[in-house]
């Protein structure tokens, strides 16, 4: 028994060692490194009518996702989608591709989204005329709205009138409220007839449909009359129809006093 005890005792010796010595197979941790993305894509009109309307096509390689950014908050994850934009203008079109790993590159573009029969010399009609509505001012001329220079001057379509106001801090709102809503997408101002310093240099146009939430719509700054009674047009992108437009006026050229003959707000286009 004894040395049939040292037998198995020499077998689970030898075994043991035999296991031990056994080198343990190395684990393979190389990451394979994808190749970075490179990104590319084309642009293109999709329709010979519709001027709003693009075709992008992706030409990136080596990625797994994309993300677009067209410039307009909206997005997309399509490889190759077609956008509509809501009106013209210029868009900063992004498109972003990564891989697996993580890696990502971009390219951007300035895309110009312009009406090819848009002519920017032409005015739709004021809707202060054919809609009509009330006229309100955050402060008057001393004679009142009727008066020889009252704020109504300023909507009566006579470019020889003027609405004058003395004491100007930079803080006159001409707000008008039309009968109905409509969908503006220009306006003009047009100069008094005397002291150019008086002029309104720096502004903000508004839209509301409800008269409390609004919508800033264009401004300019630093702006400047050349001559006496000149009409200036502006246009600016809108797609919504509203029945309140305000004129916040915030700077002229350097007057106590302030005026201006005209302020209409227009339908884009005849």
């Amino acid at each position: 028994m004894k040395k049939l005890f040292s037998i198995i005792s020499a077998l689970i010796l030898m075994v043991t060692l035999s296991v031990g010595c056994k080198k343990d197979k190395p684990v393979d941790t190389t990451v394979v490194e994808e190749p970075v993305p490179l990104t590319g894509f084309t642009v293109a009109k999709a329709d010979s009518v519709d001027f709003l309307k693009y075709q992008f096509t992706n030409t990136s390689t080596n990625y797994k996702e994309l993300l677009w950014q067209f410039g307009d908050d909206s997005t997309s994850i399509e490889k190759s989608p077609l956008h509509k934009y809501a009106f013209e203008g210029i868009y900063h079109v992004v498109l972003t591709s990564r891989n697996s790993q993580g890696l990502s590159s971009s390219r951007e573009i300035i895309l110009n989204v312009a009406d090819p029969n848009f002519d920017r010399t032409k005015v739709g009609e004021s809707y202060f005329a054919t809609i009509g509505g009330t006229l309100t001012v955050s402060r008057d001329n001393g004679g009142g709205p009727n008066s020889n220079e009252g704020s109504l001057k300023v909507v009566d379509g006579d470019p020889n009138s003027k609405f004058f106001q003395s004491g100007f801090s930079g803080d006159l709102v001409l707000k008008y409220e039309l009968k109905t809503a409509a969908l503006a997408g220009a306006y003009t101002l047009i100069s008094g007839n005397d002291s150019p310093d008086r002029d309104p240099k720096t502004w903000i146009l508004q839209g509301s449909e409800d008269g409390i939430k609004w919508i800033n719509l264009h401004s300019r700054t630093g702006e400047l009359f050349s001559g006496r009674a000149q009409r200036k047009l502006y246009h600016f992108n809108n797609n919504v129809p509203y029945k309140f437009y305000r004129l916040s006026i915030k700077a002229n050229n350097g007057s106590r006093d302030f005026q201006m003959a005209e302020w209409t707000v227009n339908k884009k286009q005849p």
